[in-house]
């Protein structure tokens, strides 16, 4: 399991600073993943392509998204799917930080062709405080763990992520997915203990950590302890995608 720990790296730089970092980098293919660190007063413009689709996850601060004629104010823990080839650009006020994480996840030919024949589901930005994401359940988590959909299947071609929240002593038991490869990501004050193959990883508050393509694996948390994390589901084919279906039952809003 290989991991990444994402840094705030603002204190003591000037206003107008900002900082891209490459995180797991040739991990998974196809997928690029961008740390942004911004401080104000400062933009980043991003261009519209044919060929990817990004997703942003906010993790801290607060600025301005703009895409087309739309303004949206963009704080903490909230993820976007950019409409497909949209350009969009992002804005730190003055006295203001923002830290996020972007997904860049390229489109072969098959993808393309899904958006094209639902283009209307590509082409309106999705935009959602994690905490207000509809919850599911799932025969592998515990009746108390708390599960969010905050991707769901169909808003990028192979691409979904969701959250998980228990506290311990409790456990996401051991399973695999051959179709699919995984990163997990540690929100504020998870500690918890991730096993794979043998392997084991504590994943904390602002690590991404990879687990490796079918792997077994489990999660588990010792009591006064608190799981958190965003898993992030990169399927090798659209054929793969059932397993969301299959998998995860959606609780009634």
């Amino acid at each position: 399991m290989k991991s990444d720990l994402l840094l705030k790296q603002l204190e003591g730089k000037q206003p107008g600073t900002l900082i891209k970092d490459i995180v797991l980098e040739h991990e998974i293919q196809d997928v690029f993943i961008d740390y942004f660190s911004i401080k104000g007063e400062r933009k980043t413009e991003e261009p519209a392509h044919t060929g990817a689709m990004d997703i942003l996850l906010t993790v801290g601060g607060e600025g301005t998204l703009e895409t087309g004629n739309l303004k949206y104010k963009i704080n903490s823990n909230t993820i976007i799917r950019i409409p497909y080839n949209k350009s969009y650009t992002i804005k730190v006020d003055a006295n203001r930080e923002l830290f996020f994480i972007r997904l860049q996840k390229l489109l072969d030919e098959k993808d393309i062709q899904v958006i094209k024949n639902k283009i209307s589901d590509y082409s309106e930005l999705y935009f959602k405080p994690l905490a207000n994401c509809p919850t599911y359940t799932e025969d592998i988590k515990s009746e108390k763990t708390i599960n969010r959909m905050i991707l769901p299947e169909g808003l990028v071609p192979r691409l979904a992520m969701g959250s998980v929240e228990t506290e311990g002593p409790d456990e996401v038991s051991e399973h695999e997915h051959p179709m699919l490869d995984q990163i997990f990501f540690g929100l504020e004050g998870c500690s918890c203990k991730c096993f794979a193959d043998g392997e084991e990883a504590l994943l904390t508050e602002n690590l991404m950590l990879h687990i490796p393509l079918a792997s077994k694996h489990y999660v588990s948390v010792a009591k006064g302890d608190k799981l958190a994390y965003i898993w992030m589901d990169f399927f090798l084919s659209l054929e793969g995608e059932k397993y969301m279906g299959e998998q995860h039952q959606m609780e009634e809003e």
